[in-house]
Protein backbone atom coordinates (compact mmCIF):
# COMPACT_ATOMS: atom_id res chain seq x y z
CA UNK A 1 0.00 0.00 0.00
CA UNK A 2 3.18 2.54 1.03
CA UNK A 3 4.62 1.55 -1.97
CA UNK A 4 2.19 2.02 -4.44
CA UNK A 5 1.60 5.66 -2.66
CA UNK A 6 5.37 6.73 -3.00
CA UNK A 7 5.04 5.48 -7.01
CA UNK A 8 2.09 8.04 -7.51
CA UNK A 9 3.25 10.61 -5.79
CA UNK A 10 6.76 10.16 -7.71
CA UNK A 11 4.74 10.03 -11.03
CA UNK A 12 2.71 13.31 -9.49
CA UNK A 13 6.11 14.93 -9.32
CA UNK A 14 7.38 14.01 -12.67
CA UNK A 15 4.28 15.77 -14.15
CA UNK A 16 4.79 18.77 -12.39
CA UNK A 17 8.51 18.70 -12.66
CA UNK A 18 8.12 18.53 -16.75
CA UNK A 19 5.19 21.19 -17.03
CA UNK A 20 7.62 23.66 -15.04
CA UNK A 21 10.75 22.93 -16.98
CA UNK A 22 8.27 23.34 -20.40
CA UNK A 23 7.23 26.47 -18.70
CA UNK A 24 10.37 27.97 -18.20
CA UNK A 25 12.00 26.84 -21.93
CA UNK A 26 8.97 28.50 -23.04
CA UNK A 27 8.75 31.53 -21.36
CA UNK A 28 13.17 32.04 -21.78
CA UNK A 29 12.52 31.65 -25.65
CA UNK A 30 9.61 34.02 -25.72
CA UNK A 31 9.79 37.30 -28.10
CA UNK A 32 8.82 39.38 -25.26
CA UNK A 33 12.66 39.84 -24.16
CA UNK A 34 13.38 43.21 -24.16
CA UNK A 35 16.45 42.86 -26.68
CA UNK A 36 14.39 40.99 -28.80
CA UNK A 37 13.85 43.98 -31.55
CA UNK A 38 17.35 44.77 -32.14
CA UNK A 39 19.29 43.62 -35.06
CA UNK A 40 22.42 45.21 -34.42
CA UNK A 41 24.34 47.23 -32.33
CA UNK A 42 28.11 47.48 -32.72
CA UNK A 43 30.67 50.44 -33.00
CA UNK A 44 33.96 50.69 -35.58
CA UNK A 45 36.09 50.85 -35.27
CA UNK A 46 36.18 49.08 -31.74
CA UNK A 47 38.85 49.73 -29.89
CA UNK A 48 39.13 53.13 -30.97
CA UNK A 49 42.39 55.50 -30.17
CA UNK A 50 40.30 58.48 -28.75
CA UNK A 51 42.88 60.97 -28.91
CA UNK A 52 43.25 60.29 -32.96
CA UNK A 53 39.92 59.69 -34.25
CA UNK A 54 36.25 58.44 -33.03
CA UNK A 55 34.06 55.81 -33.12
CA UNK A 56 30.55 55.26 -34.91
CA UNK A 57 28.01 53.42 -33.35
CA UNK A 58 25.31 51.81 -35.09
CA UNK A 59 21.72 50.15 -34.13
CA UNK A 60 19.29 48.54 -36.44
CA UNK A 61 15.81 46.85 -35.71
CA UNK A 62 14.27 44.00 -36.69
CA UNK A 63 10.91 45.35 -37.54
CA UNK A 64 9.16 48.95 -37.21
CA UNK A 65 10.75 52.39 -37.74
CA UNK A 66 13.03 53.99 -34.71
CA UNK A 67 11.37 56.87 -33.54
CA UNK A 68 13.89 57.77 -31.40
CA UNK A 69 17.62 56.08 -29.77
CA UNK A 70 19.89 57.11 -27.21
CA UNK A 71 23.19 55.87 -26.34
CA UNK A 72 24.68 55.80 -22.98
CA UNK A 73 28.73 55.39 -21.93
CA UNK A 74 29.19 54.14 -18.91
CA UNK A 75 32.58 52.91 -16.77
CA UNK A 76 32.67 49.52 -15.86
CA UNK A 77 31.66 50.44 -12.46
CA UNK A 78 28.55 51.85 -13.41
CA UNK A 79 28.84 55.48 -13.49
CA UNK A 80 27.06 57.24 -16.44
CA UNK A 81 29.58 59.01 -18.38
CA UNK A 82 28.21 60.33 -21.60
CA UNK A 83 24.99 60.81 -23.64
CA UNK A 84 24.08 61.12 -27.16
CA UNK A 85 21.01 60.82 -29.09
CA UNK A 86 21.18 58.87 -32.44
CA UNK A 87 20.13 60.04 -35.64
CA UNK A 88 17.69 58.55 -37.15
CA UNK A 89 18.52 57.20 -41.30
CA UNK A 90 16.23 59.00 -43.27
CA UNK A 91 16.22 56.59 -46.24
CA UNK A 92 15.55 53.35 -43.56
CA UNK A 93 14.15 54.17 -40.67
CA UNK A 94 15.57 50.15 -38.98
CA UNK A 95 19.08 52.51 -38.67
CA UNK A 96 20.46 54.69 -36.30
CA UNK A 97 23.98 56.12 -35.93
CA UNK A 98 26.27 58.70 -33.71
CA UNK A 99 29.32 59.34 -33.64
CA UNK A 100 31.59 59.51 -30.09
CA UNK A 101 34.27 60.78 -29.79
CA UNK A 102 35.99 58.87 -26.35
CA UNK A 103 34.87 62.33 -24.39
CA UNK A 104 33.13 62.70 -21.51
CA UNK A 105 30.19 64.79 -20.78
CA UNK A 106 32.48 67.66 -19.54
CA UNK A 107 34.65 67.22 -22.82
CA UNK A 108 37.18 65.62 -21.18
CA UNK A 109 39.03 62.63 -23.02
CA UNK A 110 38.43 59.07 -21.14
CA UNK A 111 41.42 57.35 -20.31
CA UNK A 112 42.23 53.69 -22.74
CA UNK A 113 40.29 50.76 -20.97
CA UNK A 114 36.63 49.53 -21.16
CA UNK A 115 33.48 50.91 -21.02
CA UNK A 116 29.91 49.84 -21.28
CA UNK A 117 27.68 51.10 -24.37
CA UNK A 118 24.09 51.05 -23.76
CA UNK A 119 21.59 51.47 -26.49
CA UNK A 120 17.70 52.32 -25.63
CA UNK A 121 15.84 51.97 -28.83
CA UNK A 122 11.76 53.23 -29.15
CA UNK A 123 9.89 52.52 -32.10
CA UNK A 124 6.66 53.27 -33.83
CA UNK A 125 5.42 50.21 -32.53
CA UNK A 126 5.27 51.41 -29.24
CA UNK A 127 8.11 48.64 -27.90
CA UNK A 128 11.31 49.61 -26.11
CA UNK A 129 14.25 47.55 -26.58
CA UNK A 130 17.75 47.77 -24.40
CA UNK A 131 21.01 46.17 -24.85
CA UNK A 132 24.48 47.35 -24.02
CA UNK A 133 28.04 45.77 -24.93
CA UNK A 134 32.02 46.73 -24.40
CA UNK A 135 33.71 49.59 -25.89
CA UNK A 136 37.42 49.66 -25.92
CA UNK A 137 39.52 52.91 -26.19
CA UNK A 138 43.46 52.17 -26.38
Amino acid sequence: MKKNNFIREAKKNHIIFFFLAFFIIFIASCSLSPNSGIEDFYNFPNPFNSKESYTTYRVSIKSGEIINAKLEIYSTSGDLLDSKDLTVDTADKKIATCIWAGLDKNGKYLPAGVYIAKITVKDNQDSTFIEEFRTYIK
